[in-house]
């Protein structure tokens, strides 16, 4: 009789551990898909001015609906999440791939706050 709960344990511990390994998220990545490795600053401005500028200002200085993105202490990964998923009126994925993470880059640089 003791070893027909062997199973039953074995199974609960595979269900147990799964679920901690899942919540801890040991095999996660550490940044957004296309998040700013690999992103170049230069064409980031390019891309910010012909596709963010209207709303977050020329040089992300703010005027339009989104707020002003230059010397708010941004991180690049943080800028990568928030254009895949939008936020606000922004809708999600207006750039994608490279010009993702070169707009990340480029954001990134223009919000570290002026020494």
């Amino acid at each position: 009789m003791p070893r027909a709960w062997l199973p039953v344990l074995v199974g609960a511990a595979v269900v147990v551990s799964t679920f901690v390994l899942a919540q801890l998220q040991v095999f996660a990545p550490s940044a957004p898909a296309g998040a700013a490795a690999g992103g170049d600053s230069y064409r980031g401005e390019i891309v910010f001015e012909r596709e963010c500028a209207r709303c977050h200002g020329s040089g992300g200085e703010g005027g339009g609906v989104g707020p002003r993105l230059a010397d708010a202490g941004l991180d690049a990964s943080r800028v990568a999440a928030v254009v895949e998923q939008g936020r606000g009126v922004m809708p999600p994925g207006i750039v994608t791939g490279q010009e993702l993470a070169d707009v990340a880059a480029y954001i990134a640089s223009i919000s570290s706050p002026s020494q």
